[in-house]
């Protein structure tokens, strides 16, 4: 599935909904948003956003009394997944090694461990 592209601040409140679960709404979004990566933003910009995702197809949202619920409707693991593909794709050249040898360089050691148990488990 090729998903559209998301800004920053469109990701920032993609992963808050995600963490959150369904039906919140645009307060529980500014509330972690400012909770958790220190964002500031107005209800009309959050709600900016929301169309803007809604418009793109990873939400969806239903109104029920005065307020507006929102829902995922593209999950975290989908999108993770594409942007790993993009970026092997983009960055390295489509080569598993070549994303896997710059991952190295970033990690501490017991991650590289971590990884060398995942590594051995594959089938």
């Amino acid at each position: 599935m090729k998903l559209k592209e998301l800004s920053e601040v469109e990701i920032l409140i993609m992963k808050s909904i995600w963490k959150l679960g369904d039906d919140i709404t645009a307060y529980d979004i500014i509330e972690y948003l400012k909770d958790h990566y220190d964002r500031d933003y107005a209800r009309s910009t959050v709600k900016t956003y929301i169309a803007k995702l809604k418009d793109k197809g990873f939400l969806n949202t239903e109104v029920r009394g005065n307020y507006s619920y929102i829902t995922a409707i593209i999950s975290e693991e989908e999108y993770r997944e594409e942007q790993m593909r993009k970026m092997k794709d983009f960055w390295h050249d489509g080569s598993v090694k070549e994303m896997f040898q710059t991952l190295t360089k970033t990690i501490t050691p017991e991650e590289k461990e971590e990884l060398q148990d995942l590594i051995d488990d594959l089938d």
